[in-house]
């Protein structure tokens, strides 16, 4: 019998970063660990599954049931192409589960932004089952993950558990230089494998979704150009950059959160699949989401970052630790910073569309293969670390 990997991610929202993590972990997972039986754990936090339920009933948009249509198309998208472990009996509690996980499957990764220790109803209550808190007799690995906004106080004043937590991880990948340094702070233990990997999703595989016909067939003009937008409208900020780009002729697509003054809203019509390749539609791309910033990068699409948590210091920015990989710190932008204008940033935005082809696109694909590399590299000292366990016994007990 082979032995059983099972994901635990924020693979259920509806986010395409998160669905196109979880998408391109397990493709990766189930080539490399061609041995095991991987496939996603279709827990669903019920924080985050109440949060998104709740969004469906927001109706004061111009497209009737925008958010709706979004849950309905993700739900079948999600039960489609992620290969779900669904047989998961209703437990009470957390604990319950994991303990039932023990017993059911022979490793658990974990991964994406689910290490993040804040209040508020955006991430699940720390400690949640995203840090495995209880212990097990089976392989411990995160893949990919993160704490990058966590609240230094909280983290501070769950020192202990943490580094307990951490310490019963065999295998810990993470994704960014903070939660790097959180692991290496509080993770006493000196055996098994630490490293700062990329994000998975620079593994993802491109498809050819037709998704050019798609948008013509929506009125969008591909001869002209065209603003990838992936920040919500009602703001001044959002707004400045809205009407700056309509009035240079720019046909402006709202990509994911619903923007009232967007010439289209594809958020509800286009599956993650089509949004990964919709970025290389695009003359210019602004936003401030994380996955938003890789498929710029893999679909080499002149951009500008903006901090979304604008609280966060520079050490602290999963989307400013990624520009610094690519030596690409020139596209990011925090409102926060005390020299922010909105001029200089659309003078910003410009600069870098007009010298893209020169300046910045050239160095772009030789650090994807390092980034791919970095991710093969990891893996084949995952495939040691695993190769210590005997699952057999484990399957057997």
């Amino acid at each position: 019998m082979q032995p059983k990997l099972r994901i635990l991610s924020f693979h259920h929202i509806q986010n395409n970063g998160a669905f196109l993590f979880a998408f391109s972990l397990t493709r990766l997972l189930q080539r490399e660990f061609n041995d095991f039986d991987v496939k996603i754990s279709d827990y669903k936090s019920r924080r985050l599954k109440t949060y998104d339920y709740l969004k469906r009933f927001k109706m004061l948009q111009k497209v009737p049931f925008f958010y709706m249509k979004r849950a309905l198309m993700w739900g079948v998208e999600t039960e489609r192409y992620l290969d779900l472990d669904q047989d998961i009996p209703y437990f009470a509690n957390e604990r319950t589960l994991q303990k039932y996980f023990s017993k059911k499957y022979d490793a658990l990764v974990v991964g994406m932004d689910v290490w993040c220790i804040l209040n508020g109803t955006e991430r699940p209550k720390f400690p949640n089952i995203y840090w495995l808190p209880e212990k097990m007799p089976i392989s411990k690995i995160a893949y990919g993950v993160s704490a990058y906004n966590s609240d230094v106080r909280l983290i501070q004043h769950s020192a202990t558990q943490i580094s307990n937590y951490l310490n019963d991880f065999d295998i810990i990948g993470v994704r960014d230089h903070f939660t790097y340094q959180l692991v290496q702070r509080y993770r006493s233990r000196r055996d098994g494998l630490v490293e700062k990997i990329p994000d998975p999703t620079f593994m993802y595989e491109f498809r050819n979704t037709a998704v050019a016909i798609k948008l013509k067939s929506l009125g969008v003009d591909l001869e002209r150009p065209i603003l990838g937008m992936l920040l919500f409208g009602a703001n001044v900020l959002g707004d400045r950059i809205l009407a700056h780009y309509k009035s240079k002729g720019y046909q402006v697509l709202a990509m994911s959160m619903y923007n009232a003054k967007a010439d289209f809203n594809l958020g509800h019509i286009l599956t993650p699949f089509e949004w990964a390749e919709a970025f290389r539609y695009f003359s210019f791309c602004i936003g401030d989401r994380f996955h938003g910033t890789v498929f710029c990068l893999l679909n080499q699409t002149p951009f500008i970052s903006i901090e979304k948590d604008v609280h966060l210091p520079k050490n602290q920015s999963k989307i400013f630790d990624l520009l610094v990989d690519f030596g690409l710190e020139t596209c990011y932008q925090n409102p926060a910073d005390k020299d922010f204008n909105i001029d200089f940033l659309l003078s910003r935005a410009s600069e870098i569309e007009k010298s893209w082809e020169s300046s910045f696109k050239p160095g772009i694909q030789a650090k994807i293969i390092v980034q791919r590399q970095a991710h093969f590299d990891f893996i084949k000292k995952m495939k040691k670390e695993l190769h210590k366990v005997d699952f057999d016994n484990r399957s057997d007990g």
